[in-house]
């Protein structure tokens, strides 16, 4: 990491996820919609393609859709779903698309699609509370998204474990474990070992 600018906005984001982590931790019951602000909040401060992007998880004001597509965006979709699976959404399509492969297995996934729709569908015209609890560590994932928003995606695990101990708020000291869990369980966060 050069830049001092990004190094202050680290240390300032660690502050920012620990207010966000302890205000949901107090309403364990519905989505953790402030942490998943943060993380978009800072990843967009981060990000060097687009210093004023938008909020990763920002909900479109409701408006008379004409089409399908409009009533609930497939960007929210793939939000959703991949807040609450590990895996990338386009996996799950690919797999929902293999009928005569494995049955089971595509019917689970397009199932978990379709419950990612009526999530979308809940949270875009009735309240984001309704949003489920996300099944993967929304940290973990969030930070890692901000650790390469950083510059910092080349990192190798026991760098990453380390980025992990300094900024996470989840409590644990030690996040090689976490880590070692979150890689096999998501393509996207694998990192070299050293």
């Amino acid at each position: 990491m050069d830049s001092e600018e990004t190094k202050r906005l680290l240390w300032r984001a660690k502050g920012l996820l620990k207010t966000a982590w302890e205000w949901d931790r107090r309403h364990p019951s519905s989505y953790p919609i402030n942490t998943a602000y943060a993380i978009a909040e800072i990843q967009s401060g981060l990000s060097k393609r687009s210093r004023n992007a938008r909020a990763r998880v920002s909900m479109p004001k409701p408006k008379e859709p004409k089409n399908l597509a409009e009533l609930f965006p497939e960007r929210l979709v793939k939000t959703v779903w991949e807040e609450q699976h590990s895996g990338t959404f386009k996996d799950a399509i690919k797999q929902a698309a293999r009928i005569g492969h494995d049955e089971k297995k595509s019917w689970k996934a397009f199932q978990g699609i379709i419950r990612a729709i009526e999530t979308t569908y809940l949270a875009s015209y009735i309240s984001l509370e309704l949003l489920r609890r996300p099944k993967v560590n929304i940290l973990h994932r969030g930070l890692d998204r901000i650790a390469r928003a950083a510059g910092l995606g080349d990192q190798t695990s026991e760098g990453f474990s380390e980025f992990l101990d300094d900024l996470c708020p989840c409590g644990l000291r030690r996040h090689a474990e976490a880590l070692r869990k979150l890689s096999s369980r998501s393509p996207q966060v694998r990192r070299a070992r050293v």
